[in-house]
């Protein structure tokens, strides 16, 4: 099974769990709609010298946020396979362990990218959001860099971690911690000194920070792009290793 098989498998996991591929498109709209307007459509405050609406600071937030969302779902179907033998089964049949990786990657991020968009087109719609075709090409480059390290997360929990009650009760303990110790809701350098230390060593804050940075401001310095293209390497290359483990030798 090479490349294209693999894709295929994917796709054909989307469809057959419809409701989960929904709610990765529902859940983000629904925290953008619920939470950000029921704390204000009117609070202006000043970001990097512009003043701007926090539905619109809190816009490239939701967009991380189900970027992480995309960790627990390929922690299941990885899981999955491992468990029913689908990845030696694969491999044994002429896949590769770097195909198996790069499918869920492409499929993934493919769905990330067209959620995020959707997000973006309702920034641009109702909430002012003004962003040329250069901005929008590197918001997707570090969107699919970001991806990468949430679905190496998955990977890697996914074939380390056989029991799914365990691997269920890892995310629900940690899915708030994560989201509210990055700058999702709050403004940068505004949280308790506790929550900004927390909030450094979290990953998903250069997530946030930097698609934040790109959509308002156009840009981001060199030092976000580098450790989130560190971190999205490092951790695919972890999960390549740890998928080995379990590859027919």
């Amino acid at each position: 099974m090479r490349l294209y098989g693999f894709i295929y498998r994917e796709i054909s996991l989307k469809k057959e769990a419809i409701g989960g591929f929904i709610s990765q498109f529902l859940t983000p709209l629904m925290y953008f709609l619920f939470f950000a307007f029921s704390l204000s459509r009117t609070v202006n405050f000043e970001y990097h010298g512009k003043t701007i609406s926090y539905l619109l600071y809190v816009l490239p937030g939701i967009i991380a946020i189900q970027i992480f969302y995309s960790y627990p779902v390929v922690s299941s179907t990885t899981f999955n396979d491992v468990r029913f033998g689908i990845i030696r089964t694969s491999l044994l049949g002429g896949g590769t362990l770097s195909g198996y990786i790069l499918a869920k990657i492409l499929v993934e991020s493919s769905v990330v990218i067209l959620v995020s968009l959707f997000l973006v087109l309702i920034g641009i719609l109702f909430i002012n959001l003004s962003i040329s075709l250069a901005t929008l090409f590197q918001f997707i480059i570090y969107l699919i860099i970001s991806t990468m390290f949430w679905i190496s997360v998955g990977i890697v929990t996914g074939v380390k971690i056989r029991g799914e009650l365990t691997r269920n009760m890892i995310f629900a303990l940690l899915n708030l911690p994560i989201i509210f110790t990055s700058p999702v809701f709050y403004l940068e350098g505004s949280a308790p000194a506790w929550i900004q230390i927390l909030g450094k060593i979290n990953p998903l804050t250069y997530h946030v920070v930097g698609l934040r940075g790109i959509l308002l401001l156009g840009n981001i310095s060199l030092a976000f792009w580098a450790v989130s293209i560190v971190l999205g390497i490092s951790l695919v290359i972890l999960s390549i290793k740890l998928a080995s483990e379990v590859a027919p030798k």
